[in-house]
C-alpha cells in the first residue's frame, strides 16, 4: 500500500475529479422533494404584489407623525383577503383590514384590532399611539422582480417546495440523480433477515449507506453480498460498474489474505487514485475512477466497519454526490471551544461523532462521545456531528475543534 493521503488531501482529490453532471429531467411540483434545482428561479413580479397588512385591524389615513393614542376614526369599508377596499382612502378615515388584505391607497398605518376599541360601530378608537408606517408589507419589500430567489445547486425540500409554488412553478427542472451500486463482502455477514451463527454478522452498512445515498439526493442499488472469493466477486463488480455511476463497496480493501476487492476493480478497468487515508476510523479507504464510452464513474472502497464505512461515507462520498449534482460541496472550518471531553491521542486524525451543546454562558460547545470500537454499530446514534481531532492531539493542547456534518444530523457551511 502506498503511503495514505491526509483526509483533506483525499476529499481534494475526489473532488477535482468530480464534476457536476449534464443530466437534467423536468418532473412535477410535488415529485421535485428532495431533488436538486437545475436553473435558478427568479421572482416574476415583485412580493408581495401590493401593500399587505401583517395584522388583523384597521388601515388608517393620517400623515407622517403616526397615530395619537385617543384619536378617532370614521370606519369607512373594509379590506379582506380576495375582496379589498378598492379606492383611495381619505385623510383622518379608517378601514377594517384582516391580514394578508391590501392597503388601499392612503393608508399610512395599520392599527392592531386589539390596540382598538374594536370593529363594532361607525368610528374607531385607537388606545395606543403607533407609528406611521406599522404592520404594512410594502409592495415588493420580501423580493423585487428578477431578483434570484433560489440558486442552481440547490436541495429542494419543504419551504422551497412552498416557495416554488408561490411562483408559478407546476413543474421544476432538476438534476438527474446519480445512480448508486452499493456492493457488500465478506462471508462472515449474512442478510438482513437471517439469523446469524455466533462468528457471523447480519450485513447492516449497505442499508446505512443506502439511507446515505437517499439523504444526498442519489439513488440507491444494493446488489447483495459478493463471497470472499475471485469469481463471485468479480461478476457483482460487473453488475455493479454496468450501470451506476457511483460504486460502494463494503469491505475487503485491507491487506488480510481474503481483501480481493482492489485487485478485482483494477482488473475491471478502475485505475486506482488512491488508497489509504489517515484518518481513524476508515484508513483501508480507496478511491478509483473508470470511463467507458465518456460515461465516467467514481469507486468508493470503504472499510467494513459500521463506523468506519457511515464515517467515510459523511467525510468522502457525500461531497462527492452534492458535486455530481451542482450543489456546494460544503466546507470544513466551523471551530467550536470542547466541552468537558477526553479522548486519547492518535497518529491519524480523528473523526469523533460530538454533540454542540451550550456552556454555562450559553456559547456552542462540542462535546465529544465516548470512545467506541469502529466495529459498534450502535456508535453510529451518537452525536449530531463529526469533531475532527488532530493527530497526536493532547486534551490540555487542543481548546477548539473543527466540525463537519452530514448524516449524523446538521449540516455545516
Amino acid at each position: 500500500m502506498v503511503e495514505p493521503l491526509e483526509l483533506f488531501e483525499a476529499r481534494a482529490r475526489v473532488l477535482a475529479h468530480v464534476q457536476p453532471d449534464s443530466g437534467l429531467e423536468r418532473v412535477a411540483l410535488l415529485a421535485a422533494s428532495g431533488r436538486t434545482l437545475a436553473t435558478e428561479v427568479c421572482a416574476d413580479g415583485p412580493w408581495p404584489a401590493t401593500d399587505r397588512s401583517a395584522m388583523d385591524g384597521f388601515a388608517i389615513a393620517v400623515g407622517k407623525g403616526g397615530v395619537l393614542a385617543g384619536a378617532q376614526f370614521e370606519v369607512v369599508g373594509e379590506s379582506l383577503a380576495g375582496r379589498p377596499f378598492d379606492a383611495l382612502l381619505a385623510t383622518n378615515k379608517a378601514i377594517r383590514i384582516m391580514t394578508g388584505a391590501v392597503v388601499p391607497e392612503g393608508a399610512s398605518t395599520v392599527v392592531p384590532v386589539e390596540a382598538t376599541s374594536g370593529y363594532d360601530g361607525d368610528v374607531v378608537t385607537i388606545n395606543s399611539a403607533l407609528a406611521s408606517d406599522s404592520n404594512i408589507r410594502r409592495r415588493g419589500s420580501e423580493r423585487q422582480a428578477g431578483t434570484t430567489v433560489l440558486a442552481a445547486g440547490r436541495r429542494l425540500r419543504a419551504a422551497e417546495i412552498g416557495v416554488l409554488a408561490v411562483l408559478g412553478h407546476h413543474q421544476v427542472e432538476v438534476r438527474r440523480r446519480p445512480k448508486v451500486a452499493i456492493v457488500a463482502t465478506g462471508d462472515e455477514v449474512v442478510p438482513v433477515e437471517q439469523t446469524p451463527a455466533p462468528h457471523q454478522v447480519r450485513e447492516s452498512n449497505s442499508w446505512a449507506l443506502a439511507a446515505q445515498v437517499h439523504e444526498c439526493g442519489g439513488v440507491a442499488t444494493r446488489l447483495g453480498i459478493a463471497p470472499d472469493e475471485r469469481v463471485g466477486l468479480s461478476e457483482m463488480l460487473k453488475t455493479a460498474l454496468a450501470d451506476a455511476d457511483v460504486v460502494l463497496t463494503i469491505g475487503g480493501i485491507s491487506k488480510g489474505t481474503h481483501d480481493l476487492v482492489l485487485e478485482t476493480l483494477e482488473e475491471l478497468g478502475v485505475q486506482t487514485d488512491f488508497h489509504g487515508i489517515k484518518l481513524k476510523p476508515g484508513k483501508p479507504t480507496y478511491f478509483g475512477l473508470r470511463e467507458d464510452l465518456g460515461h465516467k464513474q467514481y469507486v468508493f472502497g470503504l472499510p467494513g466497519n459500521p463506523a468506519s464505512t457511515f464515517t467515510v461515507f459523511d467525510l468522502l462520498v457525500r461531497p462527492a454526490l452534492q458535486r455530481w449534482l451542482g450543489g456546494d460541496a460544503g466546507e470544513w472550518g466551523a471551530r467550536v471551544p470542547l466541552g468537558d471531553s477526553t479522548w486519547k491521542p492518535n497518529r491519524r486524525l480523528q473523526a469523533v461523532p460530538a454533540q454542540l451543546v451550550p456552556d454555562a454562558a450559553g456559547n456552542l460547545t462540542a462535546q465529544l462521545a465516548k470512545p467506541s470500537p469502529s466495529g459498534d454499530p450502535f456508535s453510529l446514534l451518537l452525536g449530531s456531528c463529526y469533531a475532527l481531532i488532530p493527530s497526536g492531539a493532547k486534551r490540555d493542547a487542543c481548546t477548539t475543534i473543527e466540525l463537519a456534518g452530514g448524516s449524523r444530523g446538521i449540516e455545516l457551511p
